[in-house]
């Protein structure tokens, strides 16, 4: 048995007892200093020398069990032609013979306190070579099942850089996309507006021309008219004087026309807001804007008041009985909107400003609305929620993420129902919250909760923000 457990602490390329055994990937043991040996100072693909299996990097684990196992038979000067019973102490120079599996080494009675011959830690030294050789296989099992995990987390993550990669591109050519809408729209303004001013301008420069040469004819007759006047104010004849005088007068009312004046270019139009007017104008091609939202009060909670136009809602401070129908809740104090959705993309903001607390999201349209549930995805509902000045997200099973340190005067919600997306935005600067992915098969819906609070007070409103333009 001595010679079984001295082959099997053995390197299998020095033949010696382990010097810094170490772990390779495919779970056998070496000499570091033997398998280094062995792989030389290339950097290129190294293999195991026993199995052959091939590793892409050099990595070597140290097997702890088997550093105790080998430092404590050398302390118990083990040689290749001694047998287990043969071992000496050496504190007492007796034969060690017992075998404490609690610390992993052999002791001789001169070793154990007083008592504990008879520990049930102490086990026969012929005994010990089974008992290591099954802690070793166990690690060895331990280690091939953790090194199995490695391998599959490794083929995982593999594939999630290659998921992630098509992902990037996906969303680069989406963000392309999207802008060159934009882009082409405000060239295209630019060049209606600019083509507008230069044929105004080429009509205002025709007119102008047009008026010169007018002008510029009139100057000339009325310069040969001053001329006949001269030579008739300057004539000698008397009786043409008189005889042409009449005429010569009537003829010159006939250039006193007004002057025609030219008319100007339109600074208001070339020269004001061009960028307001064009924002404007872009809205007719931006998708999605705000949907103008309205609530439903149907399924509003008996403890909700509703605004006339439906658009706002707050808490009652006392309950009013409304008429149960299988649309309202009521149990969870909310309300769905009119509105919802089965396709396509979709965002809507609540003004929150007023609340100091709210639950806001989507919900699909059989979720149950008479019981007290959790508003989980899970359960069909997808929320970010105001708890204690914080934003948190609803994540089921795992609790809530906080995604806001800020309270918002504004939540936006966006849905793209065939992406299975839908995010929460800070509305006022746009400033990404929170976003759920999942699919959806059934109707959607905006989902409001205002929460309790100790003082209820008139101003504390949610309300579906409109966009006027």
């Amino acid at each position: 048995m001595a010679e079984s457990l001295n082959q099997d602490l053995s390197c299998s390329i020095c033949a010696q007892m382990y010097t810094e055994p170490v772990t390779l990937d495919c779970g056998h043991n070496f000499c570091k200093s033997c398998v280094l040996e062995l792989w030389g100072e290339e950097w290129a693909m190294v293999s195991c020398p026993q199995c052959k299996q091939e590793f892409p990097r050099r990595e070597l684990m140290t097997n702890q069990l088997l550093v105790t196992i080998v430092a404590s038979l050398r302390h118990l000067n083990l040689s290749l032609g001694t047998g287990v019973n043969g071992l000496r102490c050496p504190l007492h120079c007796e034969t060690a013979k017992l075998f404490c599996s609690k610390d992993l080494k052999l002791v001789c009675p001169a070793c154990l306190p007083q008592g504990q011959e008879g520990s049930s830690a102490l086990i026969p030294g012929d005994e010990a070579y089974a008992f290591c050789k099954g802690k070793l296989e166990n690690s060895i099992g331990l280690l091939e099942k953790k090194l199995e995990e490695y391998r599959e987390a490794q083929a995982a993550r593999g594939i999630k850089i290659t998921e992630t990669l098509e992902l990037v591109k996906s969303l680069q050519e989406n963000i392309e996309a999207e802008f060159s809408k934009l882009y082409q729209f405000l060239q295209e303004q630019e060049r209606t507006v600019s083509d507008k001013l230069r044929r105004e301008s080429e009509e205002l420069v025709q007119s102008l021309e047009v008026n010169l040469k007018l002008i510029s004819k009139k100057s000339s007759s009325i310069e040969k008219f001053i001329a006949e006047m001269h030579s008739l104010i300057h004539t000698d004849d008397q009786s043409r004087l008189l005889t042409d005088i009449k005429s010569v007068l009537q003829r010159s009312d006939l250039h006193n026309d007004p002057i025609l004046q030219p008319s100007d270019m339109s600074l208001g139009e070339f020269n004001g807001p061009l960028q307001y007017a064009a924002w404007k104008q872009m809205l007719s091609i931006i998708n999605p804007v705000p949907a103008p939202l309205t609530l439903d009060s149907e399924t509003a909670n008996p403890c909700l008041i509703l605004s006339k136009d439906h658009t706002m809602v707050k808490r009652r401070t006392k309950f009013k009985q409304l008429p149960e129908t299988p649309k309202r809740f009521t149990f969870c104090v909310s309300v769905l909107a009119t509105e919802g959705f089965t396709s396509g993309r979709h965002y809507w903001e609540v003004e929150v400003e007023s609340m100091s607390g709210w639950i806001i999201g989507v919900a699909k349209e059989t979720v149950n609305r008479s019981d007290d549930i959790p508003l989980t995805p899970a359960n069909g509902f997808w929320t970010v929620q105001l708890w204690n000045g914080k934003v948190h997200a609803s994540q089921g099973r795992s609790g809530s993420l906080c995604c806001a340190d800020i309270k918002p005067d504004k939540i936006g919600v966006y849905l793209d129902y065939e992406g299975g997306q839908i995010s929460f935005y800070n509305g006022g600067d746009m400033s990404h919250l929170y976003t759920f992915s999942d699919h959806f098969v059934e109707k959607m819906y905006p989902f409001l909760f205002p929460l309790p609070n100790m003082e209820m007070s008139e101003a504390e409103i949610l309300k579906l923000f409109h966009l006027y333009l």
